[in-house]
This record gives structure tokens, sequence and C-alpha cells, in this order.
């Protein structure tokens, strides 16, 4: 697994299944560090809507078919980090 975690940490390298790269890669349009930004963005929503490590997927309620549905034709974000535009 490599060296324990420490939070000063700046960088780190850590060898990637096949699952992982796919969802890296599916994430990022074909690119693994915009995937990655887009997955920590993600996370940082969830994490802003009250999800922390241990709970339920479920509590996210994605893909629920609300009026806030991502599958609307409108952007999921307007507010979308610079250096993952595409």
């Amino acid at each position: 697994m490599g060296r324990p975690s420490n939070p000063q940490t700046r960088y780190f390298q850590r060898t990637l299944s096949d699952p992982q790269r796919m969802i890296l890669l599916a994430a990022g349009k074909g690119n693994l560090c915009r995937g990655f930004e887009n997955v920590l963005d993600l996370y940082s929503e969830a994490h802003n809507q009250g999800f922390r490590p241990g709970d339920d997927l479920s509590i996210l309620n994605i893909g629920r078919g609300t009026t806030n549905s991502p599958n609307l034709n409108e952007p999921l974000r307007e507010d979308i980090r610079e250096s993952v535009r595409g």
C-alpha cells in the first residue's frame, strides 16, 4: 500500500486497477487528471450535502428523476472549475 497517510502530503502515487482507471477516464472524458479533479468535485458536493465516509451511497439520491435531475437539458453546474473545462 505504500507509506502511511499524512494530511501534509502534496503528491501521491498509486497504481490504479482497470476499473478505477476506467472510472477516472470516463469522469475526465479520456483525461485521467481531469477525471480525478471531477471525482474530487463530486465528493465535495456530496460532502456539502451531508455525505460522510461509511454512509450508504443511497442517501445521495443520484438519478432519482427529481426536478433537479442532471439529466435535464441544462448543465448540472455553471461554476465548473477552470482546470476541468474541456
